[in-house]
């Protein structure tokens, strides 16, 4: 883990996961998509078949490509959290021992977990990457259901269209 060079802050983790998200280059879902496309999401009803094509491959496109980031965010935070609790066991477990050692009584659960992550500043740093990947999971999914839904709702115009036509 790499350190950081200015005091880390949850808002500066929130700010950090947002950048990345921005960094994919899927551009937040704007319903009227009218400065790229030529194509307003409230008027589907009024494209053509060819037009609505546009959408479902765009939205179908970024569905796909979000549902992959979210498995690999989903696999490193995974990653994070097992290091995490192998590293708190560890230094639990040493903490304890000392208590012991020194006949002293062991403090409380929060204390202790405030001494460990005070002393061992790697797993505090990994415990900072896990919420900052956190961030970004929930970030990617929201995006992720917002595409989704738009698929959704472009291909249910599709669907109602064709049975029209074979009325």
């Amino acid at each position: 883990m790499q350190e950081r060079e200015t005091k880390w802050t949850p808002m500066k983790a929130l700010g950090r996961a947002r950048q990345k998200v921005d960094s994919l280059g899927i551009p937040i879902f704007n319903p009227d998509l009218a400065e790229r496309e030529n194509l307003n999401f409230s008027e589907l009803d009024k494209y053509s078949d060819k037009e609505l094509e546009g959408f479902l491959t765009m939205y179908g496109g970024y569905e796909a490509f979000l549902e992959t980031k979210v498995a690999t965010l989903e696999a490193t935070l995974g990653a994070l959290e097992a290091s995490f609790n192998e590293g708190y066991s560890t230094s639990l477990y040493q903490l304890s021992k000392h208590y012991e050692k020194e006949n002293k009584k062991k403090p409380i659960k929060d204390e202790i977990r405030g001494e460990i992550m005070s002393k061992n500043k790697q797993l505090a740093q990994v415990k900072k990457d896990i919420i900052e990947q956190e961030a970004e999971l929930r970030i990617v999914k929201g995006l992720l259901e917002t595409y989704r839904k738009a698929y959704g709702t472009v291909s249910r115009v599709v669907t109602l269209r064709t049975k029209g036509a074979q009325d």
